[in-house]
């Protein structure tokens, strides 16, 4: 007997899912609560959705153009900040790289420039 009621708990999990805005127990598939009336979100399961589906994956080579174009690295990260964070986070970061580069580059000249005179 107690097997039986833990095989119907069991069925009675797969065929219900619980209401994100009020917790009611309701069908599996439905689309609206039926006690609150809140639209439920359609479920997609994680494994089904690959990961570039969305194309928001940053590469490395807008890190490259940031740093050998600074301007188009500033440009991309202004443009793509909320669209794409990881690309507009990989080409200002290639642009930042160049900056902070070509800034510690000059002040070490200078400085060897004021050092011999």
């Amino acid at each position: 007997m107690d097997n039986q009621s833990t095989m119907a708990s069991q069925n009675d999990a797969r065929q219900f899912k619980f209401c994100q805005n009020c917790g009611a127990k309701i069908d599996a598939n439905a689309v609206i609560c039926p006690h609150c009336g809140v639209a439920l979100p359609a479920f997609t399961p994680a494994s089904s959705v690959p990961a570039t589906a969305n194309g928001k994956e940053g590469s490395y080579w807008w890190s490259v153009l940031g740093f050998f174009i600074p301007v188009a690295g500033l440009v991309l990260y202004i443009v793509w900040r909320t669209s794409e964070p990881k690309s507009a986070n990989a080409a200002g970061l290639g642009a930042l790289i160049h900056v902070v580069l070509w800034t510690a580059i000059i002040a070490f000249f200078f400085t060897l420039a004021v050092m011999t005179a």
